[in-house]
C-alpha cells in the first residue's frame, strides 16, 4: 500500500470519469449542442492541470532523505470524482422527472358501467315508482333498462355480470337510444339503468336534466378493461420533429379526476401545427359543440366534444375527415386538475386579455394579466358570462395556449426546473414521446430564436340537434362553417409543406350564431 501512486491512480479514475461524464451530460435530452464543445475544452483543461501535478515527481524530501508523498493532488482529484459523479446522477434523476410529466398512452383502459336508480329523494316528491333499497342485491326482480344504439359490447357485459352476480335472469327492455331509457327511468317504466359512465355528464348538459346526478343513485358499478386503438401509422424518430413540421391534437378534459384518460369528452379542442425549420406555430381552436361525423358511431353527426368518448385516436380520425387530410398523428391530454398543476407549476402566466369580464367569481380586466392555476382555470371555463358564449370560451382557451408554450420554451425557465419538474410528474398524456417534446426545447436552446404564433378561433352557426352518441335527445350543436373550415385547411397545410404564414383574416367571422344554452 505505501508503494501506491495515489496521485496516479486517482487521476486515471478521474480520466475515466470525466470522459463518461461528457458523454453523458452532451446525450441528455435538452443539452444545447453548441455547449458540447466548450464542455470538453473545459474538461481537457482540468484533467491536464490535473495530470500536470499527479504525474510530476515530487521534489521535496522528508528528514530521512526520501521524497516526500503527494498528498494534496490525490484529494483535489477524489473530490473532482465525486463532483462529476454528483453531476451526473443529478443529470440522470432530472431525466427521469422530465420523462415523468407525461404518462404513456395504455394499451388497455379501463370502462366503468354504472347502474343508475332514480333517488330515493326523488321518489319521494314524484309517484309511479316501485320502491327497493340502495344495494344491487335488493334488484334481482327489477326491470332493467338498456339501448340499442351505442355501447353494446360493454352493455352486454355490464349485464352479463350483475346476472351472474344476482343469480337471475335479469328483466331487461331495451330502448332505442340513451335518450328513449332515460325518459323511461325518469317516468317509472323501469327500475334501474345501465350506462357507461363516460355519458352522465352529457345527460347533465340536457335542460332538463341538469341535475340527473343528484336525481339518481349508483347502485352498482361493473369495470371492464378493453383494448385501445393505436396510433395506425408507427410515431416517426424524435430527432424528425425538429427538421419537419407536424401536427398535434391538444385536447382539455372535462374530467375532474386525478388520473387522465384516453376516453373522455373533450372541452378544448385545439390543433397546434409546428413547423421547427421556420420556427412558426399555427393554432387552430375549435368549438368542441362542432357538429362532425364521428368515426365510431359509423360516421353519424356528432358534437366534436364526443368523439373523445371512444378514445383520441377517434377524435383524430373525425378531424382528419372533417379536413380531409391525414396530418394529425398525435395528441396532448390535460384535464382540470392537471391543467391548474400545470399552470402552477410553471408559476402563472401572463395573458393578453382582449376585453374585461368576471366569471367564476373572477374579475379578468383587459390588458396583460396574470393567472395563477385557479384563476387561468376559470379563465378558460367561463362562457355564461361572454357575449359570444362557447366561441368566446375557445378564445381564451387559445390565449391560454399561446401563454403557457411562450412559458415552456423560455430558457428562463430552466433556472427552476427540477422544483417545476416535482410539480408536473404525470400532467399530460400523450402519444408524443418525452423525448420528441424535448427535442424541441433542445432546437430551442440552441437556435435561441423566437417562435411565431398565429392563431385562429373558428366559428360555427348554433343550433339544436339530434347527435349519433345520444340518439333523439335533442343537444346544442354548432355548424362549422365550410369557408373557415376550407381556410384553415389551407393555413394548416401550408404550415405542414414548411411554408412561413401571417396572420390573417377569418373569413365569415360574422356568420357565427351563438345560441345560449
Amino acid at each position: 500500500m505505501k508503494k501506491i501512486n495515489w496521485a496516479f491512480v486517482t487521476f486515471i479514475v478521474l480520466v475515466v470519469i470525466a470522459v463518461v461524464f461528457w458523454f453523458r451530460i452532451t446525450q441528455f435530452m435538452i443539452f444545447p449542442d453548441k455547449l458540447a464543445l466548450p464542455l470538453l475544452f473545459i474538461l481537457l483543461l482540468v484533467v491536464a492541470m490535473m495530470g500536470f501535478f499527479s504525474l510530476r515527481k515530487s521534489k521535496k524530501t522528508n528528514a530521512d532523505g526520501k521524497k516526500k508523498k503527494k498528498v494534496v493532488t490525490p484529494i483535489i482529484n477524489v473530490l473532482l470524482c465525486v463532483l462529476l459523479v454528483i453531476s451526473m446522477v443529478f443529470v440522470n434523476n432530472l431525466g427521469k422527472k422530465m420523462k415523468g410529466i407525461f404518462s404513456k398512452p395504455t394499451s388497455t383502459e379501463e370502462v366503468t358501467m354504472n347502474v343508475y336508480a332514480m333517488s330515493d329523494a326523488y321518489k319521494q316528491t314524484h309517484s309511479g315508482f316501485n320502491t327497493y333499497g340502495d344495494k344491487i342485491s335488493d334488484y334481482r326482480y327489477a326491470k332493467f333498462l338498456s339501448q340499442s344504439s351505442v355501447d353494446q359490447d360493454n352493455v352486454n357485459y355490464a349485464f352479463d355480470q350483475l346476472s351472474e352476480q344476482l343469480g337471475v335472469s335479469l328483466n331487461i327492455e331495451k330502448k332505442d337510444d340513451i335518450w328513449g331509457q332515460l325518459k323511461a327511468l325518469y317516468a317509472g317504466e323501469g327500475d334501474a339503468m345501465v350506462l357507461n359512465s363516460i355519458y352522465a355528464d352529457s345527460i347533465a348538459d340536457v335542460p332538463g336534466y341538469e341535475n340527473f346526478n343528484t336525481d339518481t343513485q349508483i347502485i352498482a358499478t361493473i369495470t371492464r378493461k378493453v383494448e385501445v386503438e393505436a396510433t395506425p401509422s408507427p410515431t416517426p424518430e424524435a430527432s424528425s420533429y425538429t427538421n419537419s413540421s407536424f401536427m398535434v391534437f391538444v385536447a382539455g378534459s372535462d374530467s375532474r379526476a386525478e388520473g387522465l384518460t384516453q376516453y373522455t369528452r373533450t372541452d378544448v379542442d385545439i390543433l397546434l401545427a409546428v413547423d421547427p425549420v421556420n420556427m412558426q406555430i399555427l393554432e387552430i381552436s375549435m368549438p368542441r359543440d362542432w357538429y362532425v361525423r364521428n368515426p365510431a358511431l359509423g360516421n353519424g353527426y356528432d358534437k366534436l366534444t364526443h368523439l373523445g368518448n371512444h378514445g383520441m385516436q377517434n377524435s383524430i380520425d373525425g378531424l382528419n375527415q372533417e379536413y380531409g387530410f391525414d396530418y394529425i398523428k398525435d395528441y396532448v391530454l390535460v384535464n382540470f386538475v392537471t391543467f391548474k398543476n400545470i399552470v402552477d407549476g410553471l408559476g402563472g402566466i401572463e395573458v393578453d386579455n382582449p376585453y374585461e369580464f368576471t366569471g367564476m367569481g373572477t374579475n379578468f380586466p383587459a390588458g396583460t394579466i396574470h393567472l395563477n392555476g385557479d384563476e387561468a382555470l376559470n379563465y378558460v371555463r367561463e362562457r355564461h358570462a361572454l357575449n359570444n358564449g362557447d366561441y368566446g370560451r375557445n378564445e381564451h382557451q387559445a390565449i391560454v395556449i399561446q401563454a403557457i408554450i411562450k412559458k415552456i420554451t423560455s430558457p428562463a425557465l430552466l433556472s427552476n426546473a427540477n422544483s417545476l419538474l416535482d410539480k408536473l410528474q404525470g400532467n399530460f398524456l400523450s402519444s408524443l414521446s418525452p423525448e420528441t417534446l424535448y427535442k424541441l426545447m433542445d432546437m430551442q436552446l440552441d437556435k435561441k430564436g423566437t417562435w411565431k404564433m398565429v392563431s385562429y378561433h373558428l366559428g360555427g352557426v348554433g343550433d339544436y340537434n339530434t347527435t349519433a352518441s345520444m340518439g333523439s335527445m335533442q343537444l346544442y350543436v354548432s355548424y362549422p362553417i365550410e369557408s373557415q373550415i376550407e381556410f384553415a385547411k389551407e393555413q394548416l397545410t401550408k404550415v405542414m409543406n414548411g411554408e412561413v404564414i401571417s396572420q390573417e383574416s377569418l373569413p365569415d367571422s360574422d356568420r357565427t350564431v351563438y345560441l345560449p344554452n
